[in-house]
């Protein structure tokens, strides 16, 4: 077994300036494996630091199986078995399954036609900013931009946003005070998150109306429709998925932006390299720090002896950071290739639970970006952010920033 002579590298005081960078890739350039010792779960974990084995355990659910969650942290057992209904919690065939039934929400030709609503939506939060020329960005444009998209195009009523943004954090940032007094706090936000989802549907039932959830829940393959608590799982993933990731990723930009004037005046000349720019930005600074799987039997992996139940946590950092697969990878450079940036990155992780709405969101970070770029001529912070308290989400609580229309 190979350990690592420092501290695990999850443990959360590690985070409280956002993912340790240098340690994961000091571990990479030694280790294919590593295991750790942690308070958060029995025993320990093995970090999975190198982009083809990260590949091999998302990729192959009947050895690292999906069923105990993408967490570090164990379900309690009295929530397991509600969790284990979402489909974060699935593997094939049952989640191919239900994936299925969604899908088509996110196909490029019914993307398109939701540009213009995303377009008056990101000109619209700009416009309310008013003439102040400063604004704290993560409540102000990057929380919200994520919320009034997605809300919208689930038909979520106008009133219940912020109770759902709330649930939402508090299930996602479970280790900061700010947002929940303990893990336990997280998990009961994941069930009351599906619960909210579930509502949704059948208030859709009660009062049809237009909506992506409409569609959702008319879908019918194989003889088979959702019920409402089944898309109450697909809710909470596209809720953690498309608002809190959205909202962490801008605010990235915006302060890479800041802090790289001669990035921001290249985007100003060439506003055709904002996709350039989006795949950077999710390159270096991905928000979802890991992915947890666990090992479904004892078995040989990586030069290592794996043990049936062992947690094996791929770091999607490492990877992004490689400089095997990155020139300067540690780097902001808005005009690295589209194409070989997405090609390399693991930032939405990779096998059957590939982000779903991944052409959403870059489409939201296309959008908004798009729109920063044509309206302000400069920009720079005001103060150091805030980060909040995490090993799971790497992101700010507060980004105070100036600009000039």
């Amino acid at each position: 077994m190979t350990l690592c002579p420092h501290a695990s590298l999850l443990d959360i005081r590690n985070f409280e300036q956002g993912t340790p960078r240098e340690e994961i890739a000091r571990l990479r350039q030694s280790h294919r494996m590593v295991w750790q010792e942690d308070e958060y779960a029995n025993g320990g974990h093995w970090l999975v630091l190198q982009a083809a084995d990260i590949d091999t355990v998302l990729k192959t659910p009947a050895d690292f199986t999906n069923n105990f969650s993408p967490l570090l942290e164990d379900f309690p057992e009295e929530f397991l078995p509600e969790a284990q209904k979402s489909l974060t919690f699935m593997d094939p065939p049952q989640h191919r399954s239900y994936r299925a039934l969604a899908d088509f929400a996110f196909k490029p030709r019914v993307l398109a036609e939701r540009v213009p609503l995303m377009q008056a939506i990101a000109e619209g939060i700009l416009d309310g900013l008013g003439d102040s020329g400063e604004c704290e960005f993560v409540d102000a444009v990057a929380a919200r931009f994520p919320v009034d998209v997605l809300f919208r195009l689930l038909g979520v009523d106008e009133q219940d946003y912020q109770r759902v943004v709330d649930i939402t954090n508090t299930m996602l940032l479970a280790n900061d005070p700010d947002y929940a007094k303990d893990r336990i706090e997280g998990f009961m936000a994941s069930l009351a998150l599906f619960e909210f989802g579930a509502e949704l549907a059948q208030s859709h039932r009660d009062r049809p109306r237009d909506s992506m959830t409409a569609q959702m829940l008319e879908t019918e393959i194989d003889g088979i429709r959702m019920s409402n608590e089944q898309y109450g799982s697909f809710f909470n993933n596209l809720v953690a998925g498309g608002v809190e990731t959205t909202r962490n990723t801008l605010a990235w930009l915006v302060y890479e932006l800041c802090q790289h004037p001669e990035q921001w005046a290249l985007l100003k000349q060439q506003p055709e390299l904002v996709p350039n720019a989006v795949e950077e930005i999710l390159r270096l600074r991905n928000t979802v720090v890991y992915l947890r799987r666990t090992a479904t039997r004892d078995m040989e992996f990586a030069g290592e002896q794996i043990r049936k139940g062992d947690k094996l946590v791929c770091v999607l950092g490492s990877p992004n950071r490689d400089p095997e697969l990155f020139d300067n990878p540690d780097s902001f450079d808005v005009s690295r290739p589209v194409a070989a940036t997405r090609r390399h990155y693991r930032t939405f992780g990779a096998g059957p639970h590939f982000c779903i709405g991944v052409h959403q969101a870059r489409m939201n970070l296309e959008v908004m970006t798009a729109a920063i770029v044509n309206r302000w001529s400069d920009i720079t912070l005001l103060a150091q952010p805030a980060y909040f308290r995490s090993n799971f989400m790497d992101g700010f609580k507060r980004l105070q920033i100036a600009y000039s229309a």
